[in-house]
Formats: structure tokens, sequence, C-alpha cells
């Protein structure tokens, strides 16, 4: 079954994208005009529109174009506000079988186990309401101090604690260590800033994860613990707070 069918697409009807250039962008994107589509979703996003239903349809329009890595990316950055939607998981795997490396992102090693089903924004959603249901048991016990509110309070502070701990954990991962795309055609991985001798060399689409950056280069690592250093600019970052690169030119349609 081909990925990104009519059935795909047209699932976007569906999609809330209230307000322009989303509106545009949905409608571009339906009617077939990839290229523009690509365009007006790249300004909704940089715009602020950031949703993980703009960034899924980013990335039909730019699959659609044959721009692989850039459509990694906006499905990357998808899935890290909507970790589980099986249309993005499905779409990533298409793309990733298009990629000459074929070097996904590493899984989550974590006793958090819940990271990798609710973004970080449910996580702190829902960290807020144990603690504000651990915040009326304490209203509680105040007003009447021999209520039984020790267990209770455990059980709702017990949570409250560790969704904060991974809601910071998952800031610290985009703000720290994002995970990157690379976008150039042909990437050298160097021992040291631009004059290093060449480790490896990775290609369009593969998938890294960026440990440091010092001024224009980022020190990037592989799921095998390879490191090397790049350009900052042949990377895409998967946090979905940054700008979005601009689609490359394409006549593919």
């Amino acid at each position: 079954m081909p990925p990104l069918g009519p059935s795909t697409i047209l699932l976007g009807l569906g999609l809330a994208m209230a307000g322009e250039p989303a509106d545009d962008a949905l409608a571009a994107l339906v009617a077939g005009d990839y290229a523009e589509s690509s365009r007006l979703h790249v300004e909704a996003v940089n715009g602020g529109a950031v949703s993980g239903d703009i960034y899924y349809n980013l990335g039909v329009s730019l699959y659609r174009q044959d721009a692989i890595p850039e459509a990694i990316l906006a499905w990357r950055r998808a899935a890290v506000l909507a970790p589980r939607d099986g249309d993005i998981v499905m779409n990533l795997s298409y793309a990733r079988r298009r990629t000459q490396d074929r070097i996904e992102a590493p899984a989550l090693d974590s006793w958090m186990f819940w990271r990798s089903s609710f973004s970080f924004s449910e996580q702190g959603w829902a960290a807020a309401l144990f603690l504000s249901a651990l915040g009326a048991l304490g209203v509680v016990w105040r007003l009447r101090p021999e209520a039984p509110v020790g267990i209770p309070a455990l059980l709702v502070g017990v949570p409250a604690l560790a969704l904060c701990v991974s809601t910071a954990a998952e800031l610290s991962a985009l703000d720290d260590r994002p995970g990157a795309v690379v976008l150039a055609a042909e990437l050298p991985a160097r021992s040291e800033g631009a004059g290093g001798v060449v480790l490896f060399t990775l290609h369009a689409g593969a998938e890294v994860t960026v440990r440091e950056r010092v001024g224009g280069q980022a020190l990037i690592a592989l799921p095998d613990d390879r490191v090397g250093w790049v350009p900052l600019d042949a990377l895409g970052l998967v946090d979905p707070r940054l700008p979005f690169p601009t689609p490359p030119a394409s006549e593919a349609g």
C-alpha cells in the first residue's frame, strides 16, 4: 500500500487548522499544489501556529515533492507534539526506507516509560492537575486536620512529582540534546570543527542527536555512539518550537 494516498491526505479535511495561512495551506494540499502547501505550512508554523496536525500536513506536502529529509523532520516534530498518532509513525517508516543511511532516532531509554506516549505539554498539564489535587488535599487538611488525607496525598503526590520530572526532562532534551535530521545531500563528520579529519559521512535523512553546539558547529552522535562535528546549518533540529527550514525548490507535484 503506497504511503500518503488520497485517503491519508483527505484526513486533513477534519483537522483543526484555524486562520491564515493554515487554511490556505490545507486547501493547497488538498488541491495537489504541494509546493505552495509546503510554503504556506512553513509560514504557518514559523508564525506560531505550531501543532502536530500542521507539521503532519507539512510532511505530506514535502514527501510529495520528494523532499525526504525535510518530510522526516516535519514528521519528527509532529511526533513530539502527537506521539500516539499512528499515521505519523507509519509515514516516518516509509520515508526512512528512502534514505541512504537508514539511521533512525534511538529508542527512548528511561524509567519514565510514559514519555514515549505523551507529549511534553500533555505531561505538563497532567502534572498541573495532580499538583492542583495535591493542593486541594492540603486545604482540606488545614481545614480539617483529622481528615485522612495522608494516603490520597501520597497517591497524588508521587505521580505529580514524576510528571514534573519527566516534563523537565523532555524540555531539557529539546534544549540541550535535541534530535536532528541531516538536510544536506552529503555531510562529512569531522574530528574537530571544519578543519578536522573526516570520521564518517552521512547523507540526507539520517537522524542524529546533537550533543553540543559551538558557534556554527554541532557535535552529533549516532545510535552506535560514533560522534563528530558538522556544520549546524546542515541539520534540521527536531524541536517544534524552532523555525522550520525553507523547503527546497521543486517542480514535483
